[in-house]
């Protein structure tokens, strides 16, 4: 008995052993990140017709029953090279961890808004992505260099305010700017200045067309702008240094260091950008030298210096990721003046010194069906401006005694940020967030020195696989803010996929609240009068967007796709700029603002070249149409942008141009009862460059021609109905034609490597 019992047992330790549950862990090489839905197809060696079927789960893990120890192995997943794996050993006390290689020629990865990062063609809103690539090879050392050829945005330019946008017909008061799904703040006449965005050290750029109100709240109603940035590189150790030079007088100089031990990740970027301004008639090569303090001091593009540091510190601790970050920008605009009557000997130069600080923490860790994120974040912006009187003879200055010469204002921003998503079932994915933010404006131009503003939020998303191929992705979002009634904002995107054909839809509700400047902050200087209104109502929006895209894409020949999309804004209250009697400018509300749009998009992708055509064709609302008839109501303006790239020797050397059309802008305004228009001309932008990889692509050249047309000044001329009064100005839309040049030396080492 004891004999039977004995061998009984051997025989069940032995099948245990031949039937044994084995792991498999499927990750992206890139980033070691796990990949999703990843197809194991699992053969007896050289039998392809014995074969099990598996699929990882939300953490990249495969576990099955094997009565093998070597195995064929078929592994795909889409977006990632298929990979054939012969005689594979499987191990049954561990995990067997293969990676796949991402296939970007394919698809691309975006992660705003999203659950998960997810393929751009997957995603349910419609996402655009500029890599970094693009960046790299167009020459742009900002936010603002870089959007200059993106359909549906319009960049305008303030000699002291900076740069600012727009975004579907909708202001950049309207845009959600992020960098890594932080708040940017610092908003300059209701826009962020984008010249202040460096992308040094940003892998890619996401743009969101339309509403992310139930995501991201107050200011995301025309849509968002999430910068990523670079993280820690896979290698022990990494360095790199890029100094940039650009014939209108621009000397940038960025480097970076990153260092892997063990669990712990350091990545460190730091630089500066110097511009010493520009004005029609300057040299076309520029470099810095002692001049005459005469009228040729004062320059239309005002001289600029930027400092910026960016460190990252990335760990991992029971399966918890948890990464510190600290930004730093500090920049210095000097607007030198005109010498002053009646002996000339002086000048008024102001500066404007910029300083931005922001710290953050990020945690988040994937469960087996489920991801939780946290965010912790302090931003601190500080505007400074001082006036002094300087002697033309000496160069000695002063401090100006002139009332409003002198100013210091603070904004502080608490953003406190956390999602938790899980999936229910195999076709049901939630999503719970909080978005909590707290503002502090402080200087004597605000209103009673000190003013606070809080938005307070919770949200709740979900995606739903109705049927096959069909998701809808409902949202709703709940907030309390301080100052104002926020309505609950719903959301619903729909999409749909049929053989090579994408559908999506979308319906949204937009809230802003009014910023703390536009309520409380006066901007008086010798280019400026702008004053706060604590009368403000809030704006609400409702957006409208349907669109259609047409995929072919193959391993062989790349991506070929085709896009046409539509939206419709309709504003209520919109905030914008209005004249008082005085002369000076305020925030009011428009009332009603609508606008129209349609975007058609053809893109081709392979791994020799890459082209980009695109055409936008955009309606703004006239309020006048409402009692005029012979208005229209809408104006329309077209715009035209081209991308291409084309390598002409493989990995080693490539040429690049960017083009972009601005279609004439039309407005209408009443004054004394008479109706005037307002027209700026259309212009065209146009960049060359060509760029090489050298020693073993360690070293990266690029040199190139940026406006090659030559637009400087873009003229907007008024008229009266009838030609009773006639005006002209101009739009700065660019410094003439320049050359660059970037050179960008990577090094990489790998302490394990080596020590093997």
């Amino acid at each position: 008995m004891i004999r039977a019992l004995t061998s009984l047992l051997l025989l069940l330790s032995c099948i245990n052993i031949a039937i044994s549950q084995s792991t498999i862990r499927i990750v992206n090489k890139e980033n070691n990140e796990p990949v999703l839905r990843a197809k194991l197809k699992i053969c007896k060696p050289d039998e392809f017709d014995d074969c099990k079927l598996a699929i990882s789960n939300y953490q990249g893990y495969v576990k099955f029953n094997s009565t093998q120890t070597l195995v064929d192995m078929r592994v795909s997943a889409y977006g990632f090279d298929t990979l054939y794996l012969k005689k594979i050993k499987i191990p049954t006390n561990d995990t067997l961890i293969i990676g796949l290689n991402w296939n970007n020629i394919i698809d691309e990865v975006v992660v705003t808004a999203q659950y998960k990062p997810t393929f751009v063609n997957n995603a349910i809103q419609k996402i655009t992505i500029i890599s970094q690539e693009q960046i790299v090879n167009s020459g742009s050392n900002n936010l603002a260099d870089i959007l200059t050829y993106q359909t549906g945005i319009r960049l305008s330019q303030d000699n002291i305010l900076g740069s600012s946008m727009s975004l579907g017909g909708l202001s950049g008061q309207n845009v959600k700017i992020l960098i890594d799904g932080i708040p940017i703040i610092g908003r300059q006449d209701g826009d962020i200045d984008i010249s202040q965005i460096n992308l040094n050290n940003i892998e890619r750029i996401e743009v969101v067309d339309g509403p992310l109100s139930v995501n991201y709240g107050t200011n995301a109603l025309a849509g968002t702008i999430n910068l990523i940035t670079k993280k820690s590189s896979k290698k022990s150790f990494s360095f790199s240094v890029n100094p940039y030079y650009e014939s209108i007088g621009n000397y940038n100089l960025t480097t970076s260091v990153g260092l892997n031990v063990k669990k712990h990740a350091f990545y460190l970027t730091a630089g500066r950008n110097f511009f010493d301004g520009w004005k029609d008639g300057d040299p076309f090569f520029e470099f810095p030298e002692s001049r005459l303090a005469d009228t040729n001091r004062t320059k239309t593009w005002k001289p600029k210096e930027q400092y910026f540091a960016d460190f990252r510190y990335t760990t991992s601790i029971k399966g918890w990721t948890i990464s510190p970050v600290v930004r730093y920008f500090d920049e210095i605009i000097t607007n030198r003046g005109m010498p002053s009557s009646p002996y000339y000997v002086t000048a008024l130069d102001d500066y404007y010194q910029t300083n931005r600080t922001d710290a953050n923490i990020n945690l988040n860790k994937n469960f087996k069906k489920s991801k939780l994120t946290g965010l912790l974040a302090f931003n601190q912006f500080t505007r400074t401006k001082n006036t002094y009187v300087k002697d033309l003879t000496d160069l000695s200055q002063v401090l100006s005694a002139g009332e409003g010469t002198q100013d210091t204002s603070y904004f502080n921003l608490i953003n406190f940020r956390t999602t938790y998503s899980h999936q229910l079932g195999k076709k049901l994915v939630l999503e719970e967030g909080l978005d909590i933010n707290y503002e502090t404006a402080i200087g004597k131009r605000i209103e009673g020195k000190t003013k606070y503003q809080g938005d307070y939020a919770a949200y709740l998303t979900a995606e739903w696989e109705m049927l096959k191929n069909l998701k809808l992705k409902p949202g709703l979002r709940y907030a309390y803010n301080t100052n104002y009634t926020a309505p609950i904002t719903p959301s619903i995107n729909l999409f749909y996929k049929y053989k090579k054909l994408q559908f999506r839809g979308s319906f949204a509700r937009g809230f802003r609240a009014p910023s703390l400047k536009e309520l409380y902050f006066d901007f008086v200087d010798i280019n400026h009068d702008i004053v706060g209104n604590q009368d403000l109502a809030s704006e609400s929006s409702f957006n409208y967007s349907a669109g259609i895209t047409w995929i072919n894409k193959t391993t062989k020949r790349g991506l070929l796709q085709f896009d046409l999309r539509g939206f419709y804004n309709d504003v209520d209250n919109l905030i914008t700029l209005g004249i008082l009697p005085s002369g000076s400018y305020t925030y009011i509300n428009l009332g009603t603002y609508k606008t129209i749009g349609q975007e058609f998009k053809v893109n081709h992708k392979t791994k020799r070249y890459l082209t980009t055509l695109a055409f936008a064709y955009i309606g703004r609302y006239n309020r006048l149409s409402e009692e005029n008839k012979d208005v229209n109501v809408f104006n329309y303006s077209p715009e035209i942008s081209l991308n291409f790239s084309y390598a002409i020797i493989k990995n080693f050397l490539k040429i690049n141009t960017f083009y972009k059309y601005n279609g004439a802008l039309q407005t209408f305004s009443l004054v004394d009862e008479e109706i005037r228009t307002n027209t700026q001309s259309d212009y065209h932008i146009l960049d060359l460059s060509i760029s090489a990889y050298l020693l073993d692509q360690k070293l990266e050249l690029v040199a190139g021609v940026k406006n090659l047309l030559n637009v400087k000044q873009v003229e907007v001329v008024g008229t009266a109905q009838g030609g009773a009064h006639s005006g002209t100005g101009n739009f700065n839309a660019g410094r003439g034609t320049s050359c660059f040049l970037s050179a960008k030396y990577k090094l990489n080492y790998d302490f394990k490597k080596k020590n093997k």
